[in-house]
């Protein structure tokens, strides 16, 4: 594992189905994140693997500041660095 990855996520983003393809390619050009699917109806699955738990908010933010995006949900979450 990347020693620099100490949390790795999952969330549901809720995107207005009409711009689905613009905010998947936004999401794509984020640092970590991958996504592992999604629904016509405006679901994407994502997983995210960040430094920090600081990082995991802030691209949260950043995700739902992106036009169109109706709602972020973190689904799972696993600190490697946690003890």
């Amino acid at each position: 594992m990347d020693e620099n990855i100490g949390v790795i996520s999952s969330m549901i983003v809720q995107a207005r189905p009409e711009k689905l393809d613009a905010i998947a390619t936004e999401l794509e050009a984020f640092p970590g994140i991958e996504i592992t699917a999604r629904d016509p109806s405006g679901k994407i699955i994502v997983v995210l693997e960040a430094a920090n738990d600081r990082q995991l908010a802030d691209t949260m933010s950043d995700i739902g500041n992106i036009a169109g995006v109706l709602g972020v949900n973190l689904v799972y979450h696993h600190n490697e660095h946690a003890n």
